[in-house]
């Protein structure tokens, strides 16, 4: 997608990316970034120190809008927090080194924020790639509750999940909330989430924006114990669910089933193809990004592959 707005109106988008030893993905991320025309666009990549050539790569990066900066040894959270408050961008991201964004992306987003002034921050269809760059699944638009997220409610075991790749927002709104909070080293992005919902509605677009890139070696999955020690102590005053729907999210099915049953009005951007343009609205969704079909053929395939991995013992 061609960018065909109006250079000299338009918002400066900034996207920040940190690495550390990143390759060979690194290079699939920066062209999705890099791929986009949109004019006003800065990217900030923040390297802690790699040894596997991706700063070799990144160096050779001939474009203007790149700014490179090596900080050896430094966090991811400690990096992207950098980034923003070193970049001029009017709307916020970060895209970690592995994900992707599709094409098009950065100029839809520059125009929902001009076209939509009120909203502070997006959220795109939760989409997947394998480690080859295989689009594997694309979720459902589903409901995202203010409450729900502000009282940190939104987890992999609770209620549902914020994927963090398809977030934009207003540098407005980042600094209000008082940025990333650096006591986190996994749930650093979760925790900005809660102060985001007291603060804005997230609204949901209807379109794909970003991917996460599933490879075996992913941070979020090999530190899964670790973030849920973070997430715990990031909702420690916040407010807690009530007893029976913290019984029900304690297994799988059960809480499958509650965000199926939870439906949600949540904040929508959708694209009406009769008019051609985009409109805002309000949409009924439940809590589940996954059909009814998906989730009784994921329970299956997980009944099966416990009685293999139990019949091999």
């Amino acid at each position: 997608m061609f960018w065909t707005g109006k250079g000299e109106n338009s918002l400066r988008i900034s996207i920040v990316t940190t690495t550390f030893n990143a390759m060979p993905y690194i290079v699939d991320t920066a062209r999705s970034v890099l791929q986009s025309s949109y004019p006003d666009l800065e990217y900030v990549i923040i390297d802690a120190g790699s040894s596997d050539g991706t700063i070799e790569y990144l160096r050779g990066i001939q474009d203007s809008r790149v700014r490179l900066e090596i900080m050896k040894g430094s966090r991811p959270y400690e990096a992207v927090d950098w980034g923003f408050r070193h970049s001029t961008g009017d709307v916020l991201a970060w895209l970690n080194g592995d994900d992707l964004y599709y094409p098009g992306t950065i100029s839809c987003v520059a125009k929902l924020f001009t076209e939509f002034p009120d909203v502070e921050w997006i959220t795109g269809l939760p989409s997947f790639v394998d480690a080859e760059g295989r689009c594997t699944m694309v979720a459902v638009l589903s409901s995202y509750p203010r409450r729900y997220i502000e009282n940190g409610w939104f987890t992999e075991c609770t209620l549902g999940s914020l994927i963090q790749e398809s977030m934009f927002w207003r540098r407005g709104l980042y600094e209000s909330a008082g940025g990333l909070n650096l006591d986190y080293d996994l749930a650093a992005d979760f925790e900005l989430w809660t102060r985001f919902a007291r603060r804005a509605p997230l609204v949901a677009v209807s379109t794909l924006l970003a991917a996460w890139r599933k490879h075996g070696t992913n941070r979020g999955l090999i530190g899964a114990s670790a973030y849920l020690d973070d997430v715990k102590r990031a909702t420690a005053d916040l407010p807690r669910m009530n007893l029976f729907k913290t019984w029900l999210c304690r297994r799988m099915v059960t809480r499958q089933a509650l965000r199926l049953a939870e439906w949600h009005r949540t904040p929508w951007i959708y694209f009406s193809m009769t008019e051609s343009r985009w409109k805002r609205g309000a949409a009924f969704r439940p809590l589940t990004r996954y059909g009814l079909q998906h989730l009784l053929m994921e329970f299956l395939a997980k009944r099966k592959q416990t009685r293999l991995v139990n019949t091999a013992q």
